[in-house]
């Protein structure tokens, strides 16, 4: 798993840094609010964010993730016992918060919580004959795994991850191609790609407005 984190205090940063990595977590970690919100990409498992932070503050950088993908895993960290923050933290999406002082033991059964959670929820099937492993970024067809892009991956694991809304173009941007600005053009070519490697219509072009996955089966 890898974790991008924020947190502007030094020993504590460090700390949950040691102890995340000692369990063998990959962890980014970041002290100002506006690097870490530079560094977002849908190459992190995990965000793990305290609010009161220098240049950007976490519910910004909550907001920011989850208008990327609503099914971003985020845990807030906070000496703030204002109810109304603590709400607008839960509002946005978060998964978790944790009051300070913790003990990072805590934090780590948190993450760990989440991860059996993800675990049991990572395949998701479109139909009787199709599953996306979202642990993997791997479509199976058949029984059979489907060679795909990276972006051809991402741009999967978005629609499935967001199976009942309507994925936009800025969506698209942000997430498949990490902010890169692309032409509608350019989203068209790499969909009509990926539909080539596909037997079955899964994926829906609405029109003025995005794709949408079109899909039978439940997940399970």
């Amino acid at each position: 798993m890898k974790i991008l984190l924020l947190e502007d205090d030094y020993s504590l940063n460090e700390a949950i840094k040691e102890t995340l990595e000692s369990q063998n977590y990959i962890v980014e970690s970041f002290y100002d609010g506006l690097e870490a919100y530079s560094n977002i990409s849908n190459d992190y498992d995990l965000f793990i964010l305290d609010i009161n932070t220098p240049s950007i503050e976490g519910l910004d950088i909550l907001s920011h993730i989850k208008s990327i993908n609503t099914n971003s895993n985020v845990i807030m960290i906070s000496a703030i016992i204002d109810i109304l923050k603590i709400k607008e933290a839960y509002d946005l999406g978060c998964d978790d918060y944790i009051k300070k002082p913790f003990e990072i033991d805590e934090l780590l059964f948190k993450i760990q919580r989440l991860e059996k959670t993800n675990l049991n929820k990572s395949i998701f099937k479109i139909n009787s004959s199709i599953h996306f492993c979202r642990n993997k970024k791997e479509l199976v067809i058949e029984n059979q795994k489907c060679s795909l892009t990276k972006n051809e991956k991402n741009f999967l694991y978005l629609l499935v991850s967001n199976k009942a809304d309507i994925i936009n173009h800025e969506q698209i941007e942000n997430f498949v191609y990490q902010g890169e600005s692309k032409s509608s053009d350019a989203i068209r070519s790499m969909v009509k790609r990926l539909r080539k490697k596909i037997p079955y219509d899964l994926i829906e072009n609405v029109l003025e407005e995005g794709y949408q996955l079109r899909h039978s089966g439940n997940e399970s």
